[in-house]
């Protein structure tokens, strides 16, 4: 067994002796219709899963197959910006939400987006902006109230609760997937260590206590890697008290009808 997975354990006794209870969520990106992957997916969680759905790029057969889906705790939408397709010019970093258009045409597309997640999940879906490539440009980020939105999700820990009145903000910390490399698991010691980091920097006071960590997953691209790893983390957090996984609704403080 890694050490880390030592060093995990003494973290969480540390919040239990102070009392605190180690809050967690869990986000996957890039959802756009029923495939084998989702399946196994919505099989593996034992955690309620925010899915970041591309509304432009949605297929019928997603909504299908959340409306079929009755096994707790289940599945919820979050929008994924509206087409997840990058505006930038080559030499910056790719951006869907980003300053290349008129912030504006950003937010009436987003509007629309928002619209369709509504008709097609109902109550499943959350009024919370997950931005493609985890980037937005501010001026798209203080007109998300006035399009519909109430929470928004990027990566890292979080500057501040309510970057705009209206809006909270609460970010993933822990991606499984290695981008820059393999493009498959991360690796169980990287992970882990994200997940300590994080936890520590909670406690310590470094970042926002508040702020649940984030599991960020992308189930499309999942090797046979991570869905072990996710199944073994799972049963090992399942053994600590001091774990509590929390749905997304109560996460971004949305009404309780929206928890269940």
């Amino acid at each position: 067994m890694s050490d880390l997975w030592t060093d995990l354990a003494t973290e969480l006794s540390h919040w239990q002796a102070a009392g605190l209870t180690a809050t967690l969520w869990w986000r996957d990106d890039d959802a756009v219709s029923d495939t084998l992957a989702l399946r196994r997916l919505s099989e593996v969680a034992a955690a309620p899963v925010a899915l970041a759905v591309i509304p432009a790029e949605m297929q019928p057969d997603l909504p299908q197959l959340l409306a079929a889906t009755d096994a707790a705790p289940g599945l919820f939408v979050l929008q994924h910006g509206f087409r997840h397709q990058n505006y930038e010019p080559a030499e910056r970093k790719k951006a869907e939400l980003g300053a290349a258009r008129p912030a504006a045409a950003v937010l009436a597309e987003l509007a629309t987006g928002w619209v369709m997640l509504q008709r097609s999940f109902g109550a499943r879906a959350l009024p919370v902006l997950t931005p493609p490539w985890n980037r937005i440009d501010a001026a798209v980020v203080a007109g998300l109230p006035q399009a519909g939105f109430r929470g928004i999700t990027t990566y890292l820990p979080r500057r501040q609760a309510e970057p705009v009145a209206g809006l909270r903000q609460v970010n993933t910390h822990v991606d499984i997937i290695d981008w820059h490399g393999t493009r498959g698991f991360l690796g169980t010691e990287p992970v882990l260590d994200l997940l300590l980091r994080h936890l520590r920097a909670r406690r310590q006071g470094a970042a926002d206590i508040t702020e649940p960590t984030g599991l960020l997953t992308h189930h499309l691209v999942h090797d046979a890697a991570c869905w072990s790893f996710l199944q073994r983390l799972q049963d090992w957090l399942s053994r600590h008290p001091v774990i509590r996984w929390l749905p997304p609704a109560m996460v971004f403080g949305l009404a309780p009808d929206r928890m269940e």
